[in-house]
């Protein structure tokens, strides 16, 4: 969401939308948010972003949120502070809340890499530099697992030392809510992933163990987190532990990397689905926003030797046009593609994307 409550309409962009320019002339953001310029999202954004889903998605069954909801802290005049992170955080549970029925639709959350705040010293814990996050137990995690609180969320002992949890919609499906940042190159103060006792590690392990629980219990997995396992050594034994146990899982959700090109490759092990932030892209692209709906039905494969369950997975996104809506007063969401006509898929399991990218080697 990068939801900034300090964004300003008819601001001036270049001051992250915080503060007004003299000269009027300057002052163009609009109520919606702005393209091509560093701001986040402004309430109204939000506001419609939820306002969309309930609307038109009241009759899921969970939603995936893969975290980034503080407002980036760029604005060297206007540091973002623990208290404002913490405060976001419980601006989000309030969101679910008040549009979702959270008796009956399961929030499953992640931690984010902007769930921490910059600062030149590590003051406690809790106040961060942004893609750092020490060792759990520690004060960061501690707040999270009271904030979310209200989502019901299965937070654990794991949460509160690493940050990562299991979250079961019910007996055949069950979302494995990752925490990147012990995964994250960037992450400096943590150990690699090789070091055994390392935050890493340990969740690697953990990881491993719950593939082989869902792969033996005949369950379906969501694994979510927000950096991408990107080329790196940090990361091998994650793609590793993931590739081994693919028939465990139905689907990556995950946030963070802002392209869309997707590359050809021979071996294709698993599949990684993006989920941008919703918020204004810095493009001349005159699309703001995305929401990706992943909907699916249930259904037991008894050609299969193990019994487990498949899984019909269809990808909708859609988008608002930021110029119209700036200009009418209204945020108007329009569906951008479905993947199934779009590229003819029937699921978004890895053998139908090797497919798709097979045919994307052979120019039309």
């Amino acid at each position: 969401l990068h939801t900034d409550p300090y964004f300003l309409e008819s601001s001036d962009p270049t001051s992250f939308c915080h503060r007004y320019s003299p000269n009027p002339v300057l002052n163009i953001a609009g109520k919606f948010g702005i393209l091509s310029a560093p701001c986040d999202s402004p309430y109204p954004l939000t506001n419609s972003t939820f306002e969309f889903m309930r609307t038109n998605f009241s009759d899921i069954d969970f939603i995936v949120y893969t975290g980034d909801s503080v407002r980036h802290d760029k604005d060297k005049a206007f540091k973002r502070t623990q208290e404002q992170v913490l405060d976001t955080h419980r601006t989000v549970v309030e969101y679910v809340r008040k549009y979702f029925d959270i008796s009956r639709i399961k929030f499953v959350i992640s931690v984010s890499s902007s769930s921490s705040c910059n600062g030149s010293l590590l003051k406690s814990s809790l106040c961060i530099e942004h893609n750092r996050l020490s060792q759990g137990p520690n004060d960061l995690l501690g707040n999270l697992s009271q904030i979310w609180a209200p989502l019901n969320l299965n937070l654990t002992s794991d949460f509160i030392k690493g940050g990562y949890f299991r979250q079961d919609i019910h007996s055949k499906i069950s979302v494995l809510s990752l925490n990147s940042m012990y995964f994250y190159k960037k992450n400096t103060i943590v150990p690699d992933c090789n070091v055994t006792d390392g935050p890493g590690a340990l969740q690697l392990e953990w990881f491993e163990r719950e593939l082989k629980s869902a792969r033996h219990e005949g369950r379906k997995i969501y694994i979510s987190q927000h950096v991408p396992p990107l080329d790196d050594s940090n990361t091998l034994s994650f793609v590793t532990s993931a590739s081994k146990d693919e028939d465990a899982y139905s689907i990556f959700v995950l946030n963070e990397t802002h392209v869309s090109n997707i590359s050809s490759v021979d071996d294709v092990v698993l599949v990684l689905t993006n989920a941008p932030s919703i918020k204004p892209i810095e493009s001349s692209i005159n699309i703001s926003t995305a929401i990706y709906i992943n909907s699916g039905t249930v259904k037991l494969d008894s050609s299969s030797e193990s019994s487990c369950m498949s899984l019909t997975v269809l990808q909708q996104s859609y988008f608002v046009n930021l110029t119209e809506a700036n200009g009418i007063g209204e945020a108007i969401w329009r569906i951008e593609y479905v993947a199934s006509e779009t590229y003819g898929m029937n699921s978004l399991e890895t053998k139908e994307w090797t497919r798709v990218l097979n045919k994307f080697r052979v120019p039309d």
